[in-house]
């Protein structure tokens, strides 16, 4: 799991017009938030060291360490909402990690190796893109393999049938 530090500053003013000061002094406002924290946090984060995070092969499955004036605190990034029009990145939402307590994401499923029944005329149909595992988050693989190498026509893949890094469980059927 690649983690990945991210400096951020506390905003104390919210709402609109704040905001669209802070997106033309290119920065971008976030909310940090958690199961055990007891109010939410507003940041601002820089756009180009944003863009950085974002742009790593794990995409958005990254652990962040947040660098808040002193105060040190592993996240993940929850959701980013887009412009409709010039998708650009409006507003970040983070949680944060507790790295001795599972949690649940969605990864990558990457299919490996070439079918043995496409030789004769078969294809592959993937039904499943991503899955949702759950894990400690410094378990958290970048994806998951399907060998598919020995799949015939009218054979599948199932989830049972996937190999899993240790520590990790898929929650999806």
């Amino acid at each position: 799991m690649e983690r990945i530090g991210l400096t951020v500053t506390l905003r104390e003013l919210t709402g609109k017009c704040p905001n669209k000061r802070l997106r033309k002094a290119g920065r971008i406002p976030a909310v940090l938030y958690g199961k055990e924290m007891k109010d939410a946090i507003s940041l601002s984060l820089d756009k180009k060291e944003l863009d950085k995070v974002l742009h790593t092969g794990a995409g958005g499955n990254v652990l962040v360490d947040l660098n808040m004036e002193g105060r040190k605190r592993t996240a993940m990034f929850k959701e980013i909402v887009h412009h409709p029009l010039k998708e650009t990145i409006e507003h970040v939402d983070l949680v944060e990690v507790l790295m001795d307590k599972p949690i649940m994401v969605s990864i990558p499923v990457h299919v490996i190796g070439k079918a043995a029944g496409l030789a004769f005329g078969g294809i592959i149909q993937q039904e499943a893109r991503k899955l949702r595992i759950e894990c400690l988050p410094a378990a958290i693989p970048d994806a998951i393999n399907a060998d598919v190498t020995l799949l015939g026509i009218g054979h599948s893949l199932h989830v049972k049938d996937l190999i899993l890094p240790e520590g990790v469980s898929v929650v999806d059927d």
